[in-house]
């Protein structure tokens, strides 16, 4: 049942030295690869279900009965359980996570900054854990520290940082607990607003002086991209907002409150200063793309689409784009293919290839 990759986290996070403690988990697993790892304790394991935010209706009803499973006790009979040691030389004692159990979640497995989030209780508080335990993730971790320490204080919509540590073995940071769903369609208002807020911390800069812009010409000139010429020419008097940039502004990494506050989670990719709109672009061709399954065509549709309701027009209008919704998303697109960060290929050769003119 435990994959190849499963087993080095595992023993990367079970650390060296002096035992420290014995902990059996109850665990989920998805595609052959640990998913959950779910404590003995009813309320630390509903927390620790809480960091999975599925998209997909199937994964959804599965948390839905794994829910009602730890309410009924039954998760600890029904699951699939083990025992892992912990020693003294490794994150669980740096955390103290045994006085009152902890569960985690594991990453992508394909991914070589596979990270784990861990829910521990200290007090009457719980905290989440983000550890990265390869090399690869350990940078990971230490960046997204950084650009969190890089954006303005109080920045609406962003986890506080209570600690954060980098070690040879892991490195980790921590915050409170945000309790709160990944939002629904109907929420689009509500998410776009964290986004209208940041505007106020944004400023007016010609597209050509963002930083990213290098990137974007480098990429055209590289495939001598004939629509991407254009797009180079279609940019060169406009002036955009550029400030705050979460960078996978997508619905998984977004949570809403019982009260509406959004939070956005996991910075690693995020900036104090990229154009304005490029995270709303990214919000509704991940969801259309990933959740919804639509085609390349349909996904950009939507974009298009929702530039010409009445909030989509005045965002456009706030974040300095106007009408130029095509400009856009072209250089959102080939920006992020520029990164090679989401698999956005197949929506850049749509764009490029649509008929539709800048």
């Amino acid at each position: 049942m435990w994959s190849k990759s499963d087993k080095l986290i595992i023993r990367q996070l079970e650390g060296a030295g002096e035992p420290y403690c014995v902990v059996r988990f109850f665990c989920i697993f998805r595609k052959g690869s640990l998913l959950l790892a779910l404590p003995k304790d009813k309320p630390l394991a509903l927390v620790t279900l809480s960091l999975y935010q599925p998209q997909s209706l199937k994964a959804r009803l599965l948390v839905t009965v794994i829910s009602l499973l730890i309410k009924c006790n039954l998760h600890t009979r029904l699951l699939t359980s083990c025992k892992l040691p912990f020693c003294k030389e490794g994150p669980i004692y740096r955390l103290n996570a045994n006085n009152s159990g902890f569960g985690f979640l594991l990453g992508n497995s394909d991914s070589e900054a596979r990270s784990l989030i861990l829910a521990r209780k200290t007090g009457n508080e719980f905290y989440v854990d983000k550890i990265g335990l390869s090399a690869a993730a350990k940078e990971a971790i230490s960046d997204e520290v950084s650009i969190m320490c890089s954006l303005p204080k109080d920045l609406v919509g962003l986890v506080e940082l209570s600690q954060s540590s980098k070690g040879d073995s892991w490195s980790y940071y921590s915050c409170p607990l945000v309790v709160g769903r990944s939002p629904a369609k109907q929420q689009d208002d509500l998410v776009l607003s964290l986004l209208e807020a940041w505007l106020d911390l944004a400023h007016m800069q010609p597209l050509v002086e963002a930083v990213q812009w290098f990137n974007i010409v480098e990429y055209i000139e590289a495939r001598e991209l004939q629509k991407g010429y254009s797009l180079i020419d279609g940019c060169a008097d406009i002036e955009i907002m550029v400030g705050v940039y979460h960078g996978d502004f997508a619905p998984w990494n977004i949570k809403i409150s019982e009260g509406e506050e959004v939070v956005a989670m996991d910075w690693e990719y995020g900036t104090a200063n990229a154009p304005a709109a490029w995270d709303w672009m990214h919000y509704l061709i991940q969801r259309a793309y990933l959740v919804e399954n639509l085609s390349c065509a349909e996904t950009l549709k939507a974009c298009r689409d929702w530039a010409t309701t009445e909030k989509g027009k005045a965002f456009m209008q706030a974040a300095g784009w106007g009408d130029k919704i095509e400009l856009c998303i072209g250089s959102y697109l080939i920006y992020s293919c520029a990164l090679d960060r989401f698999a956005h290929d197949e929506l850049l050769s749509e764009w490029l290839n649509n008929e539709v003119k800048i």
